[in-house]
């Protein structure tokens, strides 16, 4: 299974049209994605989580459960884990912070436009 029967499955299940999607890109765009003839990037990955009220993370997760077989919950202990495991000058060279925190997605007028110009790269799981 792909990133883009995800996305579509989470879209129709939650609801939403194409259209809904395509406030952060082209419905064009949005089409082709859910047929599989193109792969988001990270950042259209990051903007499509707005909609639907996901986390970039969550659909990555969805991804390769239903690719591998994988519960959510065991990748996440993976992920949790490795982070654990990163020493503390890792995170702190990347300005992240090894507490925890609730993910809240950026509703921000540069990551649309970011969007919009990086649809010509691809991100491929």
């Amino acid at each position: 299974m792909s990133i883009c029967f995800c996305i579509k499955t989470t879209r129709a299940i939650r609801g939403l049209s194409q259209k809904n999607l395509a406030e952060v890109s082209s419905r064009t765009y949005i089409s082709k994605l859910e047929r599989g003839q193109c792969s988001p990037t990270l950042e259209m990955m990051t903007a499509l989580s707005v909609p639907l009220n996901l986390s970039p993370l969550t659909l990555i997760a969805m991804t390769i459960g239903t690719a591998t077989g994988q519960s959510i919950k065991s990748l996440v202990s993976h992920v949790e884990k490795e982070l654990a495991e990163l020493h503390g000058d890792t995170l702190e060279n990347l300005h992240l912070s090894p507490r925890k925190e609730q993910y809240r997605p950026q509703h921000s007028v540069r990551i649309r436009q970011s969007i919009k110009s990086a649809q010509q790269g691809e991100f491929q799981l």
